[in-house]
């Protein structure tokens, strides 16, 4: 028989733990002293063995406890429960991952780092996809929404995406510049061709995703600020003006 503290030390656990096992009925020990001294058997061991290596896995206590007690839970099951929980985990990583790789592209795109200036340019999508998709429903047709799915997303890796960010840094950088100047007209002509590919030549598509921005409506895309709205719009009309064409955005 082992005591609590000989198999704590043995199984390299801690002695709050084994109690904790015992409160909730998961171990509970083969013999207790009258004094409430804990002692564990041979099959205690085994069975703490067990416990641990599906707490390795990530198993939840309640399910391993579902394995203990035999209910129609086998080793296939537990693992393919596991691997399910793998995937959901490292889906959320992804996106993520891809939150914040948007949120320091727009530190480059602003040149600040104060949270009020990042969020007062970036929405992202609702958390519940379900709501996106109502939300894109109510604006969208499947044709769209299509097109749509297809968008990278600042801070991707993509070159679409790496276009995208050179193209709104230069505009910040140049936003004092008037619409009519030489850089601003360059800048039009990046912005018109940026969304010519992106949209797939879909330009009413395209204007539907900007004024819809511009209502402040939540569609999950980059939100513009009112300078920077004001200033391309500008720069677009001026060029559609020179060259004669007639092209909104």
């Amino acid at each position: 028989m082992y005591s609590i503290g000989k198999l704590a030390e043995l199984s390299n656990i801690s002695v709050r733990t084994l109690r904790y096992y015992d409160e909730i009925g998961l171990l509970p020990p083969a013999e207790r002293t009258a004094h409430g001294h804990r002692f564990y058997s041979e099959e205690d061991v085994s069975k703490l063995h067990y416990i641990l290596t599906l707490r390795n896995l990530g198993l939840p206590l309640d399910t391993i406890q579902e394995a203990i007690d035999g209910k129609q839970l086998n080793s296939r099951n537990l693992l393919e429960m596991r691997l399910k929980l793998i995937k959901e985990e490292q889906e959320k990583l992804i996106r993520m991952e891809s939150s914040i790789n948007s949120l320091l592209a727009l530190t480059e795109i602003e040149g600040r780092t104060d949270w009020k200036s990042i969020f007062g340019t970036f929405y992202t999508a609702p958390n519940n996809e379900e709501v996106l998709k109502k939300i894109w429903n109510q604006h969208f047709s499947a044709e769209e929404q299509a097109l749509l799915k297809h968008f990278p997303r600042l801070g991707d890796d993509s070159e679409l995406a790496a276009t995208a960010l050179a193209l709104f840094k230069d505009v910040r950088a140049h936003i004092k510049e008037s619409p009519a100047s030489e850089i601003a007209q360059q800048l039009a002509k990046r912005w018109i061709s940026l969304v010519d590919v992106m949209y797939k030549g879909n330009l009413e598509l395209a204007n539907k995703v900007w004024n819809l921005n511009k209502q402040q409506e939540v569609t999950g895309f980059l939100f513009f600020q009112d300078d920077l709205i004001n200033f391309i719009e500008k720069a677009i009309q001026h060029y559609n003006d020179t060259n004669g064409i007639e092209l909104s955005i």
